[in-house]
């Protein structure tokens, strides 16, 4: 297997970012007719469950393309579903909220995951497999050189930055629902500059346990 480097794991992210929020929101301009935009961020539009499913995809890749198709079929349905079944639990032991539902499939788990979807997780990676890898690691062979490391570094800056900001916004987001008063001034603060009306237009998606 190749040598897999941080820079190579952080371009895949921020791939996978881009790529989720441009998937799912053509999906919904196909299916419903509207474009959505399912960003997960506080700043700017990055879906991360794909940011980090994308490189899970290309790292069990590297192990498995030369397996059968039925071997690849059942790794990545399964990598997938764990990463989708992982951040649902978060949202729904950690926030008490919900951003996807799939109640309404049969067999489904918590409506967090169900047969359905591990059997669209394993699709998408056997095409990942097949025709992407290849693809991929020729755009990673250009992501090199001291300039794309600097990028990366000043980028991986911005995004634990956002991806705090996002954390600290949506815990507050959750606590006011279900009545918390802020304790300290950088609640105070959030509460001011993220309110409810803002939270809910930002991920208009999500949903909190309660409202079911």
């Amino acid at each position: 297997m190749q040598n897999v480097t941080y820079f190579d794991i952080f371009w895949l992210f921020m791939i996978g970012n881009l790529a989720g929020v441009l998937l799912e929101g053509t999906w919904c301009k196909v299916r419903y007719g509207k474009w959505e935009t399912h960003s997960v961020t506080i700043l700017g539009a990055f879906n991360l469950v794909y940011g980090i499913g994308i490189p899970v995809f290309y790292i069990a890749s590297l192990f498995v393309s030369h397996k059968h198709w039925f071997y690849i079929f059942v790794v990545m349905a399964s990598l997938g579903s764990i990463v989708e079944y992982f951040c649902g639990l978060l949202l729904r032991f950690g926030l008490r909220m919900r951003a996807w539902d799939y109640r309404n499939h049969f067999w489904n788990v918590q409506g967090i995951i169900s047969p359905k979807m591990v059997l669209i997780w394993g699709a998408l990676g056997l095409v990942f497999c097949d025709f992407l890898l290849d693809p991929v690691q020729i755009i990673l062979s250009y992501t090199t050189g001291w300039w794309w490391n600097l990028a990366a570094i000043l980028l991986s800056v911005y995004m634990v930055y956002n991806m705090l900001l996002t954390l600290v916004c949506v815990i507050r987001w959750s606590q006011r629902h279900y009545g918390k008063a802020s304790a300290n001034k950088l609640g105070q603060w959030i509460d001011q500059h993220y309110p409810d009306d803002k939270m809910q237009e930002k991920y208009f998606y999500w949903h909190f346990l309660d409202e079911d």
